[in-house]
C-alpha cells in the first residue's frame, strides 16, 4: 500500500505526458489546471506539475507551463535509449503520479513507470479516436489497451462517450474507470465589453456593423471537418450575403486546401484566417453563431466555450455533443448526412444573442458538470488516492463526475 503522504513535508509531484505542449484541448485543459492550482496557495504548496514531450520538441504553451514552476522534459519517444531514460526520469523526479494523455500509446508509458515504481499510473483518454485509419494499428491497439489494462491505477475518460469508445461498455464495471468532464476556465469572458469589441473586431476586418459573425475554432484535423465547414458557410453566405466566416486555429496542414476550396466557392473576402489566438472565449462571444461540423470528438472545448458566452452552437449529431447538449441549452445537433442547404438553414435560423441571453447561459453554464473548480477538485482526489483503486469496495466507479459532488470528486 502506498503510504498517505504528509503535504506538510513535500509536494504530491505529477508527471503529465503529451506529445507536444501545443494548443490543443487536452494541452489547453490541463493548462488551466494547472493554473488553477497556482492561483490557490494552498494547492500549489501540495502539488508540484512537471511534463513529459514526447516529440522532442518545444510547444506554443511550454513557456506558459514553465512560468507557473514546472519543468518540461523533452524526450524523444523515438529515441534509442527512451525507455531506460524514461524509468531514469521517474525514478529520479520521485514522481508520484505518471498522467498520460496519449490515447493507446500511453500504454508502453504506463507499463515503464510501473517498472519504475511509480505510485499511480493514469491513463486519460481525450478522444473517440485516434484518427489513425491504418488496419496496421489494430495489433498495436491491441497491445496498448493490454498494457493499460495491467499497468493503469486509473483509466479517465472526458466523456461516456469516450470512454465506451475506447474501453467498451464494460468499463461501468471496472473500479479503475471514470468520467471527468473537462472544466472551462472563463474568468475574464463575461467582463468583455460586447458592444465595443465587435466594433474593434468588425472595423479591423473592415467589415460593416450588420455583418453576421460566424465562427469555427480548431486547428486543421480530419476530425474537425474543415472541408465540410467550407461547404456548409458556403450555402450559408447565398442564403444570408451579410454573414462572413472566422476560422481560429492553426490551420497551416490543411492551407492549400482550404484556400483552394474557398476560391473556388467565391468566398475569399468572406473567410477570414485569425490564426491561434489567446482570446478565444473574448472571440466567441462576439460571434452570432457556431459552426462545429465534427466527425467525431472528445469533450469540445470549443463547444462548452461558446455556450459559456452565450453563443449559438449549430454541431454535428455525434455523441460528444450530444452529451454536452443534454446539460446545457443552445446546442443544435445536426445529422452529418442532412445536405449543406439543411445545415445552413440551422445556421442562419440562429437569431443574435441578447446581453441576457448570454447572462442567462453563463448561469447555466455555472450550473453544469463543466465548470473548472470541479474538474480541478476531481482530480485532485484521483492524485492524491492513498492506493490503487483495485479491489476497493469504497470506491463506487461507472458514474460520470456529473453525478458526483465537487469536493469529492468521484461518485458517493
Amino acid at each position: 500500500m502506498v503510504e498517505k503522504r504528509n503535504f506538510e513535508t513535500s509536494p504530491l509531484r505529477i508527471l503529465h505526458i503529451f506529445s507536444r505542449l501545443n494548443c490543443g484541448g487536452a494541452e489547453k485543459r490541463t493548462l488551466e489546471v494547472a493554473q488553477y492550482i497556482h492561483r490557490h496557495p494552498e494547492l500549489g504548496r501540495r502539488i508540484q506539475i512537471d511534463y513529459c514531450v514526447l516529440s522532442g520538441r518545444r510547444g506554443a504553451l511550454d513557456e506558459e507551463v514553465q512560468a507557473l514552476g514546472a519543468t518540461v522534459h523533452y524526450l524523444p519517444l523515438r529515441k534509442v535509449g527512451f525507455s531506460n531514460q524514461f524509468v531514469a526520469l521517474l525514478r529520479d523526479g520521485r514522481y508520484d503520479v505518471v498522467h498520460s494523455h496519449v490515447h493507446y500509446s500511453s500504454g508502453i508509458l504506463l507499463a515503464l513507470a510501473r517498472l519504475a515504481g511509480t505510485p499511480k499510473r493514469i491513463a486519460h483518454f481525450r478522444s473517440q479516436s485516434d484518427g489513425k485509419r491504418n488496419l496496421l494499428r489494430r495489433p498495436f491497439r491491441w497491445l496498448m489497451k493490454w498494457l493499460i489494462d495491467r499497468s493503469a491505477t486509473r483509466i479517465l475518460g472526458v466523456s461516456r462517450c469516450v470512454m465506451d469508445a475506447v474501453w467498451g461498455p464494460h468499463w461501468l464495471c471496472n473500479k479503475r474507470c471514470q468520467v471527468i468532464y473537462n472544466g472551462i476556465d472563463l474568468r475574464d469572458a463575461m467582463d468583455f465589453e460586447n458592444g465595443e469589441g465587435r466594433a474593434r473586431l468588425l472595423a479591423s476586418l473592415g467589415l460593416p456593423n450588420d455583418t453576421r459573425l460566424i465562427i469555427h475554432v480548431g486547428s486543421y484535423r480530419r476530425a474537425k471537418n474543415h472541408p465540410r465547414l467550407i461547404e456548409i458557410f458556403h450555402h450559408v453566405h447565398r442564403q444570408s450575403p451579410q454573414s462572413h466566416l472566422l476560422l481560429v486555429g492553426d490551420l497551416s496542414a490543411g492551407w492549400d486546401q482550404l484556400t483552394k476550396q474557398i476560391a473556388a466557392y467565391g468566398l475569399g473576402k468572406a473567410v477570414h484566417f485569425l490564426g491561434l489566438q489567446q482570446n478565444v472565449p473574448q472571440l466567441l462571444r462576439l460571434a452570432d453563431v457556431m459552426i462545429f461540423p465534427s466527425l467525431w470528438e472528445g469533450l469540445p472545448g470549443a463547444v462548452l466555450e461558446s455556450r459559456a458566452v452565450g453563443t449559438p452552437v449549430v454541431a454535428s449529431d455525434i455523441p460528444p455533443h450530444r452529451e454536452i447538449a443534454a446539460c446545457l441549452p443552445g446546442i443544435t445537433l445536426v445529422p452529418l448526412d442532412l445536405p449543406n442547404e439543411q445545415w445552413a438553414r440551422c445556421v442562419n435560423s440562429q437569431c443574435c444573442p441578447t446581453s441576457q441571453m448570454r447572462s442567462e447561459a453563463w448561469r447555466a453554464f455555472t450550473e453544469s458538470p463543466f465548470s473548472l473548480e470541479r474538474c480541478v477538485a476531481s482530480l485532485i482526489a484521483v492524485w492524491q488516492e492513498t492506493d490503487s483503486v483495485k479491489g476497493d469496495p469504497a470506491m463506487i466507479q461507472g458514474r460520470s463526475i456529473a453525478d458526483q459532488p465537487i469536493v469529492k470528486g468521484r461518485a458517493a
